[in-house]
């Protein structure tokens, strides 16, 4: 545990939080011993906060204080030092000078308020035959009113002793500054406000990342498309449009295509359907005679004729008209509809894709490295899209050949979140090589200093921090591995690093 303790007004004020994470300890049962004499449990009063009435700090010196917590299962037993100054209890319990009421801006107001109502009253009780009375009166109201307006002041913070007063606003020496040699004073209640975290620097192995430039691809084997497979007119089926977003399922028809037959091919379809009618008429009344005279030819001869009728009819209908006959577009896999270029009476042309249907939640990433990053040890890989969000990544394979001087590499998704979508771009961090030993830290721990060097803010006491100096490289989107610069044990800020490193 950390624990501050401050006298504010007449109260004293306690800072509760864990030590390696700087989290404030709500619940927490604190006993205060003042010079071994028992001052009572201080009051929660916020998250990590908490308050105790304080007559015994009117007097100036050094107090032995003692701390005796219960939070959960952890009791601790803390003792420090308070060191109250007689300039601070001087200044509490001066009365207020002439010279500071001169200084207040409501003082002169209450002045001419006074100076009016003098007027106005000397106006309206002056004898006929005196003059000059209205200065005295004017003075004693002004005076009477000025010693109203003293005592108030005076009175602000002198009662209620039994009642720690409200915390009063910074001062000089309690807000969040930088210090001569570098380091930042920050309070504890700039702290809360900031939400700083940290955590206890532990050497740990780990393999360094490349970053590589990605993007969101399907998964071929769950992506289809659907195309004309000839010239025709869309026309929709009776459950409605399918439209994009629309989850279907493989076989399912999506549209009808009704196909359109050119001028000059109807012509020769026409000329072909003419001399099949002809020849099929000839089949049919030589049938009719082999058939009447069955017991003088031979039955091979009424076979053929038979068998050359029946591919005459075939004929027939394959050239019969097709503006009545539709082509059902069907999905080729289950998913969702990704693309949809296809509305009603549309004329399309052959091979003019009409939907794209891919499975969201298999997904690739295909990444371009140089030679060096495609080697095959490759133990781990992740992504980062661009609202942040750390994607595990599988490692698939490696094209053999170079595409625009780049290999490709594939990855499978292993994370599909919602907000992944196909085509945007991503970056992929692949861990390669030998392990080496660091410090694992999140990302938002490392800033930039003034001379554009990265750097971490260290906690070297309740209320100060020391900025670092670092040697870091990428681990995984959302981590760094810190290489040199920070020394095992260290407590360091991972959240509100950046808010400490604007401090002036």
């Amino acid at each position: 545990m950390e624990l501050v303790a401050a006298i504010a007004g007449r109260g004293l004020k306690i800072y509760l939080d864990r030590l390696a994470t700087n989290e404030p300890i709500d619940g927490a049962a604190i006993v205060v011993t003042v010079d071994g004499i028992a001052a009572g449990t201080a009051k929660a009063a916020g998250s990590g906060t908490y308050v105790l009435a304080a007559p015994w700090a009117d007097e100036p010196g050094i107090k032995a204080l003692k701390f005796a917590i219960v939070a959960g299962t952890t009791a601790a037993t803390l003792d420090g030092r308070l060191e109250i100054a007689s300039a601070t209890h001087a200044e509490q319990s001066a009365p207020v000078s002439w010279q500071a009421l001169l200084s207040q801006p409501h003082t002169w107001l209450l002045a001419g308020i006074a100076a009016g109502i003098g007027l106005v009253v000397s106006l309206a009780f002056r004898p006929r035959r005196a003059s000059g009375g209205a200065g005295p009166l004017m003075l004693i109201t002004a005076l009477m009113l000025a010693d109203l307006s003293t005592r108030a002041l005076a009175h602000e913070g002198e009662d209620h002793a039994d009642e720690p007063a409200p915390t009063a606003a910074l001062t000089a020496s309690d807000a969040p500054r930088r210090l001569a040699d570098g380091d930042v004073f920050l309070p504890k209640p700039s702290q809360r406000l900031l939400l700083v975290r940290t955590l206890i620097a532990t050497p740990q192995a780990a393999r360094a990342s490349r970053e590589l430039i990605g993007a969101v691809v399907p998964d071929p084997s769950t992506f289809g498309q659907v195309q004309a497979p000839m010239d025709g007119r869309i026309e929709i089926p009776e459950r409605g449009i399918s439209h994009v977003g629309q989850r279907v399922e493989a076989g399912e028809v999506l549209a009808f295509l009704s196909p359109s037959i050119p001028v000059a091919d109807l012509g020769t379809m026409q000329q072909l359907t003419a001399e099949v009618v002809g020849k099929l008429r000839i089949a049919e009344q030589k049938l009719a005679r082999l058939s009447r005279i069955a017991g003088v030819v031979a039955q091979k001869d009424i076979d053929d004729t038979r068998a050359e009728l029946d591919a005459l009819r075939e004929q027939q209908r394959v050239l019969a008209p097709k503006d009545a006959e539709r082509i059902p577009l069907k999905a080729p896999v289950s998913g969702i509809i990704s693309v949809a270029n296809v509305r009603a009476g549309q004329v399309v042309t052959t091979r003019e894709t009409l939907f794209e249907i891919v499975d969201p939640h298999r997904l690739w990433i295909e990444a371009i490295g140089g030679a060096t990053h495609a080697a095959l040890d490759i133990t781990a890989a992740h992504a980062t899209d661009p609202d942040g969000h750390s994607i595990r990544l599988s490692y698939l394979g490696r094209a053999p050949s170079l595409r625009q001087q780049a290999q490709p590499l594939q990855f499978k998704v292993e994370e599909v979140h919602d907000g992944l979508v196909i085509g945007s771009a991503v970056k992929v961090y692949v861990q390669q090589g030998d392990p080496v030993e660091g410090i694992v830290l999140p990302d938002a721990a490392v800033v930039r200093g003034p001379n554009g060097l990265p750097r971490v803010w260290a906690k070297v006491s309740a209320e100060r921090f020391w900025p670092v100096p670092v040697r870091v490289t990428p681990l995984d989107g959302t981590h760094v591995l810190v290489l040199d610069g920070i020394e095992a044990g260290s407590r360091i800020v991972v959240d509100g690093a950046e808010l400490i490193n604007q401090v002036r």
